[in-house]
């Protein structure tokens, strides 16, 4: 058993518990062959009126338990929106060394891995230093247009990215992304997100989806292209298809409430009341059942890293429409699905169609054994503990 300590602010907890899921599925994939310890900074902030969206924070325990895995919760400093987003690096690096050298007394780990650059990706590279360990770094995030943004974090990144033994993208996009600020390296490695197989699966009572309803599952926000989506819905109902869209998402911050408001609006003015309904933010269980109804799921997204729910859906047996938008070429092929140019309302609608008509010809247990073995928890968990002995000059593994 490989001891790893897990670095994460992006990592489910009792305020958020759906922040983050898909790095707990990485390491819930390698939890048969790992012994995890988990640092998960949280915000700090005093008992002071007005400052309810940080003070929420204070109910989550410094340390617990999930599922055979210790989780630490140090507190750090933040600011409004990103005031001090410059300054985060360091406020968590206080906070999560404070931690590690706790976790160290009783748990010699052997790596670090830690998820997204900045600042988890920096500060894994420091007490990878500290401590004289190996250290893994996860990017889950495209890198553009955000290090062309913040030329001091890019810095800090590219310094991490040359400090640790691998760096993992969850996509070809993101690859080339990252590549085009650190240049081509052999430890810039492609290890996809993981998929439940066990929560995502096709209906077993016999259960068969709704003909026309289309599911979209993701964070209210304007990337998502929620938007675009809509307008495809628009002209489908004007060709006289008799399509629903179920729309199942949630904004954790201010901007994607505001979003979130956008996109009611435009269902009004688009008079598409009867043919959408919001359904709020639901556990990935419940995400499951919505994929088991519907005829197909849309990601209509203008940027994706990765893509992760067009994955639960063919686990779930359910083909997808989504755009050419970095990840999802790495998902999406002719069996599976359709692709589509990115803000292209009248391609989109066309994708859906397209789908539609011949529903009948995915055969469900081949677009859930297309996701298992790209992307399921034992292909994507050996991988990974591969890349870890690698690391630790145990092995060799390949990408």
């Amino acid at each position: 058993m490989i001891r790893v300590l897990y670095l994460s602010r992006n990592f489910p907890n009792p305020v958020l518990p759906r922040l983050g899921m898909w790095v707990e599925r990485m390491l819930r994939a390698c939890q048969d062959r790992c012994d995890f310890k988990v640092i998960s900074p949280v915000p700090y902030a005093p008992p002071l009126p007005g400052l309810s969206k940080f003070t929420r924070f204070r109910k989550i325990e410094p340390r617990r338990w999930d599922q055979g895995v210790e989780i630490f919760h140090p507190k750090f400093l933040t600011g409004p929106a990103h005031w001090l987003y410059g300054l985060e690096g360091a406020t968590q690096h206080w906070a999560a060394v404070r931690a590690a050298d706790e976790i160290r007394r009783d748990f010699p780990f052997e790596l670090i891995h830690a998820h997204f650059i900045y600042p988890d990706g920096v500060i894994a590279a420091r007490l990878g230093q500290r401590y004289g360990v190996p250290v893994v770094i996860s990017d889950h995030a495209l890198w553009r247009p955000w290090m062309d943004d913040y030329p001091r974090v890019r810095r800090k990144a590219v310094w991490a990215a040359q400090q640790c033994s691998f760096h993992l993208a969850v996509s070809r996009a993101a690859r080339e992304s990252i590549a085009h600020f650190t240049g081509e390296s052999e430890k810039l490695r492609i290890i996809p997100n993981v998929v439940d197989g066990k929560m995502f699966i096709p209906p077993t009572n016999g259960a068969r989806p709704a003909p026309n309803r289309i599911l979209f599952v993701g964070i209210m926000r304007q990337v998502k292209g929620v938007d675009i989506l809509l307008e495809a819905l628009r002209r489908l109902a004007d060709q006289n298809r008799d399509v629903r869209l179920a729309i199942v998402g949630e904004s954790f911050y201010e901007s994607y409430r505001r979003d979130l408001e956008g996109f009611r609006q435009m269902v009004t003015d688009l008079r598409l009341q009867d043919r959408v309904e919001f359904l709020g933010g639901k556990e990935p269980a419940e995400v499951a059942k919505e994929m088991q109804r519907s005829a197909l799921l849309v990601l209509p997204s203008r940027r994706e890293s990765f893509g992760a729910v067009l994955a639960e859906a063919l686990a779930c047996g359910t083909p997808v429409v989504a755009t050419r938008c970095g990840g999802p070429e790495d998902i999406v092929n002719d069996q599976v699905g359709v692709l589509v140019p990115p803000e292209d309302p009248a391609a989109l609608a066309e994708g859906i169609a397209q789908v539609l008509d011949r529903r009948a010809s995915y055969d469900p247990a081949r677009l859930r054994a297309y996701a298992l073995e790209n992307f399921g928890m034992e292909a994507v968990g050996s991988r990974i503990v591969a890349l870890y002995r690698e690391a630790l000059g145990e092995g060799r593994t390949t990408s």
